[in-house]
């Protein structure tokens, strides 16, 4: 089997380090609560709860993390299609 180019190892390389950017990113974002805010029943307030502010489901961290693996996903899609398509022409 052939060496790998310098581009498509730095290829490989780019694409590795995204996925493991991404993971650790989704289980740091897993793993740290989010803030939901408060919603209860409050029958003497006179003011009503209307979700925002701090009102999160998923962080910040995790949605970067999710973007940052489904990137790095797809350049190991490229870089390994790429890899085929140049050794079966050859």
């Amino acid at each position: 089997m052939a060496q790998p180019s310098g581009k498509e190892l730095a290829g490989w390389m780019t694409a590795g380090l995204l996925v493991l950017a991404g993971a650790v990113a989704i289980v740091i974002g897993a793993s740290t609560p989010a803030s939901f805010g408060w919603f209860a029943y409050q029958p003497l307030a006179d003011v009503a709860f209307t979700p925002g502010g701090d009102f999160v489901f998923v962080s910040r961290v995790t949605i970067f993390g999710f973007a940052a693996l489904s990137l790095g996903l797809i350049t190991l899609a490229f870089v390994g299609g790429w890899r085929l398509a140049r050794r079966s022409a050859a």
